[in-house]
């Protein structure tokens, strides 16, 4: 019983660790929004002119060049700046990318 009760609360706490930012985006400074785009949810953390997005929810079998389409939008429309080409990478859940607020 005790090993079962174990087991929830660490499925429960990598739950809650999905949305979490990274160490350089863990600062008072990060501005975070949450937006949907097509039916992909975001979660936007903003530091400076860097942005790290995580997609939450679940999706079946997203397509990297889909998700990287809305992670770019969802960022434009988060921050109100504009993703500066060729910076934005990663994968189906985390996408990262430089931002300018300038051009915006």
């Amino acid at each position: 019983m005790r090993l079962a009760h174990s087991l929830v609360l660490l499925g429960l706490s990598a739950l809650a660790a999905c949305d979490s930012p990274s160490p350089q985006f863990m600062h008072r400074d990060t501005a975070t929004t949450r937006i949907e785009v097509e039916g992909s949810t975001f979660s936007v953390h903003q530091r400076e002119n860097w942005v790290e997005v995580y997609r939450i929810g679940f999706e079946v079998l997203p397509r990297l060049p889909v998700i990287l389409a809305r992670s770019k939008t969802a960022i434009e429309q988060a921050t109100g700046c504009t993703v500066v080409e060729g910076s934005l990478s990663g994968d189906q859940a985390i996408q990262r990318a430089e931002i300018d607020c300038d051009t915006a």
